[in-house]
């Protein structure tokens, strides 16, 4: 068997203790040289004392493994020397050996031993025997420091397994604490989804019945031969404020879902021209109602590009729409695009109100505007631009020479130049057998989306049928055959999504137009729709560009 020594034992076997001093005190210099000579190659060092003051100086600073101490000396003979030597604690238990020149006597060995001496010797010395006595007493003292070294490792080992254990106890804690808190912001994360999932939906189910409510109004308004002028410039208004509610409400919920990583891109090939095209029209109604004058600049040849196209004409409107609000009404923006290298440019130039210097480094932080904009909104739309901008592996940049001297904004998104343009597809439906007018299936918990899109509908020369809840809504769309079905996610007693796989689950069911209008609009709801039967989901409110052409059977 092997023993394998542990890391004391090896520290042990590499540290030598060292010998300690052996102190002589005689007041006669030869009695001195004679100890000394008697121990001169002793391994030991031995150290000089003509007195017992002398003897007690050294103690102060310095520790003896043996005291040679002679009993008979002036001033302080060795007995009261003793006495000192003993009364203090750090020489308290140093060995002494009593030397005396004179006869035995019982009652000096007696006191010395009271004294605590471990001998008592007589001169003259034989060297043999003070040799053989020292030698126990400086190898005690080798033991002794062996001992107090390898009690101060055992110490020093038992530390730092104390402070091993407990370093060990810290990361442990730190690790559960650590998992704790990303359970519990995942569980936050989680919460916060699920409210802004709902804050959508509470807040897009209201505005659907006066979206399409407006539209009624504006409708009869353009039908009436005389039309009240105060009327219909406020239905304008209500309309105008109207789109403006639900844009913020989607600029929230797209800011929030990109911070947390969940929105998706769906990208396809398509043009920079395409992309400002769409932007424009889609800001066109508010550029028309502040009176701005609008000018386009597009190169000829067709710039491709990869990317959403629906998220980049949100980032493009965004940018149109912050210039249109920023100036005053009257003024002009102008819209380019050019080819920079390997990149396309998009600039959005207006001499509107322009941003302070101190403003224009955090421009597209979010909820971030000027205190003195009378603009409105939240300062969500520079900030989702960018975001959006950013996805595409593309730039966002501004630029304004200061307060009312106008600003510039730059999109700059990486040309494809190996594209093949014929891989742009735009692909649209007709209206089925060429009609016009067509049998539409609305199913609704809410009365007043139920009333409010029946009549737009019915203005618009469609038959519309109705039906408040799941059960009855498959019913209908099985029994209607409707050519298109506008069908709610939140219904009572079967969702949504179990009515559209209900339906699709009859051979009758396979022909019609699902479309799902929900105040839930997160990808994740738009992929669930189209796996439970649904050609197409709409968040509400739907604009009725939207409703016309799902009604036209258009891809969107």
């Amino acid at each position: 068997m092997i023993n394998q020594a542990s890391p004391i034992s090896d520290h042990l076997a590499e540290v030598e203790p060292s010998v300690g001093d052996i102190l002589v005190v005689d007041d006669n210099p030869a009695n001195l040289v004679a100890i000394e000579a008697a121990l001169g190659d002793f391994d030991a060092s031995v150290v000089r004392a003509h007195s017992g003051t002398e003897t007690l100086a050294l103690l102060l600073n310095r520790d003896f493994a043996l005291i040679l101490l002679d009993v008979k000396m002036p001033s302080m003979d060795g007995f009261e020397t003793a006495r000192m030597i003993r009364s203090r604690k750090r020489s308290r238990h140093t060995p002494i050996i009593f030397i005396t020149a004179h006869g035995r006597d019982d009652r000096d060995i007696l006191a010395a031993y009271e004294l605590g001496a471990v001998d008592f010797l007589f001169k003259p010395l034989v060297a043999e025997v003070l040799r053989a006595k020292v030698s126990v007493f400086v190898e005690l003292q080798r033991r002794s420091a062996e001992l107090s070294l390898q009690a101060s490792l055992l110490r020093e080992a038992e530390r730092r397994e104390h402070e091993r254990a407990l370093e060990e106890e810290r990361r442990r804690w730190e690790a559960e604490s650590l998992r704790r808190q990303m359970e519990e912001l995942a569980a936050a994360d989680r919460r916060k989804d699920e409210f802004l999932a709902f804050l959508g939906h509470e807040l897009r189910n209201p505005l659907t019945p006066i979206v399409a409510g407006l539209e009624l109004v504006r409708q009869k308004l353009a039908e009436s031969p005389e039309p009240d002028p105060t009327l219909v410039a406020n239905t304008h208004t209500m309309q105008r404020q109207a789109r403006h509610l639900t844009r913020l409400v989607d600029d929230l919920l797209d800011i929030a879902r990109i911070n947390s990583g969940k929105i998706e891109l769906r990208s396809a090939l398509t043009t920079v021209q395409d992309v400002v095209d769409q932007a424009i029209t889609t800001s066109r109604p508010l550029i028309g109602e502040r009176r701005h004058e609008l000018a386009v600049e597009m190169p000829p040849e067709l710039l491709l590009i990869r990317g959403d196209t629906v998220r980049l004409v949100q980032a493009v409107a965004n940018l149109v729409n912050n210039a249109a609000r920023y100036t005053d009404p009257g003024g002009k923006i102008r819209v380019s695009v050019v080819q920079q290298d390997a990149f396309a440019e998009i600039h959005v130039i207006d001499n509107g109100h322009g941003i302070a210097p101190e403003f224009l480094p955090r421009i597209f932080e979010m909820f971030v505007q000027e205190r003195d904009s009378t603009a409105g909104g939240l300062g969500l739309g520079l900030s989702l631009a960018s975001q959006l901008i950013g996805m595409h592996g593309g730039t966002l940049t501004a630029f304004s020479e200061g307060p009312r001297r106008g600003s510039e904004f730059i999109v700059r998104l990486p040309v494809d130049p190996d594209a093949d343009p014929s891989e742009i597809v735009r692909s649209t439906r007709p209206t089925p057998e060429g009609k016009k007018s067509l049998v539409v299936a609305l199913v609704d918990d809410n009365p007043d989306i139920r009333e409010m899109m029946q009549q737009l509908l019915s203005m618009w020369g469609h038959t519309v049928a109705a039906a408040d809840r799941g059960e009855a809504g498959v019913e209908l769309i099985l029994k209607l055959k409707p050519h298109v079905a506008f069908v709610d996610i939140g219904l009572p007693d079967l969702d949504g999504y179990a009515v559209a796989s209900r339906v699709r689950s009859h051979a009758e069911g396979n022909d019609v137009r699902l479309v799902a209008m929900t105040g839930f609009g997160r990808d994740a709801d738009r992929r669930r729709a189209q796996q439970a039967g649904f050609d197409l989901h709409l968040p509400k409110p739907a604009d009725i560009d939207s409703l016309k052409r799902a009604l036209a059977f258009e891809e969107m």
